[in-house]
């Protein structure tokens, strides 16, 4: 429907009726929503694209860790063959040493049920199975059975490298560290956020600025005319002023640009769409809590995913040299089962009076000439331990001197937000004093000028020391996981 339409439906309306339809589509088309930087942080935390792929990397390393958790676990496995069935001439081997190749015709169906269940402990596999099997000789016209009603038995590797035992040591820190990094990554998001809101807010006060500036400037440039036209100024400073008004006009153009583009780079990474038509609220309640950096210090090394990743760096470190040691030497196994079997043309038979099985398989590998492989193995993952602890304990320092940094600079940052506050206030009184006396023709237009300048940059440099308040606010999070604002831990 077009608005001629609606408007014409509108008047044919009763008068109070079209009053009210009047005022609700005036207010639906110069509404704007107002927002405080913690509400578009919470809305990005949790429906921005990064909070969407933070949350399915989520999952993803949660499903690992299912994985891990279900080897030791009881697994029961089927295996089966449905049939295997051959037709073919094969050679059998007399007693003299002759070959007589013989037709054979037959299908062999097989079951196994197995129950299996790894023990970390020692790297071993403890099973207890059950198998039938069925032959059919069509050449014969027979068939038979087999079966092993039950056994059970026992796969132990000897001297080998236990990758279960290392795992149940290492996948728990990963999976940690996938929980903390999660909540990191929250942090980050609200990092972001809060850079890309202070740039709007920073374009949306410049263009009101840039638009009181031109406000301003034409009113000058029009009171300039007035008075060149009774000769109480000069030409030149009549140029003056309108090289001003074009200078204004061309900031707000600029400002205007600036705005936009910072609107559409908080939008798209946050996926507010409304943003558009909305108004940022300044966000200067900033606190006064205290950061101990002993505590900070402590509670980034309990709660932050680096934490984690320096014991897990060290255990893989640990688990390569543990491999090789034990990849390169010696190695055994022993499989030890026990159980019963038949053998029967008729199916029920096979159960009753059935056989006692035993079975013991002794394996060994000895590795005697390798031209010094196993010796440069071992020395390789020695030396990456080595490397790896340096490594880490230069990273815990460094972890821990950025700690100290960031929070010395917040405390500095309080102190600049009140001189810089205290400035902007300065200025901008100072500013209407200098246009005051300007138009009374009391100072120059350059001393006019500098006022202007001044105002402007101490309006900048206030919202700037705020912008770098907050980031660091987060960024201190960030690295230690904990809210020293309400002294609480930073969890999913």
């Amino acid at each position: 429907m077009s608005w001629l339409n609606r408007i014409k439906q509108i008047l044919q309306l009763p008068f109070k009726v079209a009053f009210i339809v009047i005022m609700l589509l005036t207010f639906k088309i110069t509404y704007s929503q107002t927002y405080s930087l913690q509400q578009i942080v919470n809305y990005a935390q949790e429906y921005s694209p990064e909070a969407m792929r933070n949350k399915t990397a989520k999952e993803n390393k949660y499903w690992q860790w299912r994985t891990y958790k279900s080897n030791y676990k009881p697994q029961l496995v089927l295996n089966s063959t449905l049939p295997s069935y051959v037709n073919n001439n094969i050679p059998v081997i007399q007693e003299d040493g002759s070959i007589v190749y013989q037709t054979v015709n037959r299908s062999q169906a097989q079951l196994n049920l197995s129950l299996e269940q790894n023990i970390s402990l020692t790297g071993s596999k403890l099973f207890v199975s059950t198998s039938l099997s069925r032959v059919d000789d069509f050449n014969k016209d027979n068939h038979s059975y087999s079966s092993s009603p039950y056994y059970i038995g026992l796969e132990q590797p000897l001297f080998s490298f236990n990758q279960l035992r290392w795992m149940n040591r290492i996948e728990p820190l990963k999976y940690d560290e996938s929980l903390k990094e999660y909540v990191e990554d929250l942090e980050w998001i609200a990092y972001h956020t809060t850079y890309r809101f202070f740039n709007l807010l920073i374009a949306q006060i410049s263009n009101n600025i840039a638009q009181t500036n031109l406000d301003n400037a034409r009113s000058l440039y029009d009171l300039g005319t007035e008075k060149h036209t009774m000769g109480k100024i000069s030409k030149n400073e009549l140029l003056q002023l309108r090289f001003g008004f074009v200078s204004a006009q061309k900031s707000l153009a600029a400002a205007s640009l600036e705005q936009e583009t910072s609107q559409l780079a908080l939008g798209s990474y946050t996926g507010l769409q409304e943003i558009e038509s909305s108004t940022l609220l300044l966000p200067d309640n900033i606190g006064y809590f205290k950061i101990d950096e002993k505590k900070a210090i402590e509670k980034a090394m309990e709660n932050s995913r680096k934490s984690v990743e320096f014991k897990r760096s060290i255990l893989e470190a640990k688990e390569k040299l543990e491999k090789a040691r034990r990849e390169s030497g010696l190695n055994a196994s022993l499989i030890v089962s026990y159980g019963t079997t038949n053998v029967s043309e008729h199916l029920p038979d096979i159960y009753s009076n059935a056989q006692k099985m035993r079975s013991v398989n002794f394996g060994l590998t000895i590795p005697i000439v390798d031209w010094g492989r196993a010796k440069a193995k071992k020395k390789t993952a020695n030396a990456n331990l080595r490397l790896v602890e340096y490594t880490v304990n230069q990273e815990e320092i460094n972890f821990k001197e950025e700690i100290v940094s960031q929070i010395e600079y917040f405390r500095m940052l309080r102190s600049l937000i009140e001189f810089t506050n205290e400035g902007d206030v300065t200025a901008a009184e100072r500013f209407e004093i200098a246009r005051q006396r300007y138009i009374a023709e009391d100072i120059s237009f350059t001393e006019y000028n500098i006022a202007l300048e001044e105002k402007d940059r101490a309006k900048q440099d206030y919202i700037t020391a705020l912008r770098n308040y907050w980031t660091t606010y987060y960024y201190i999070r960030i690295l230690t996981l904990y809210d020293f604002e309400k002294e609480h831990q930073l969890e999913i």
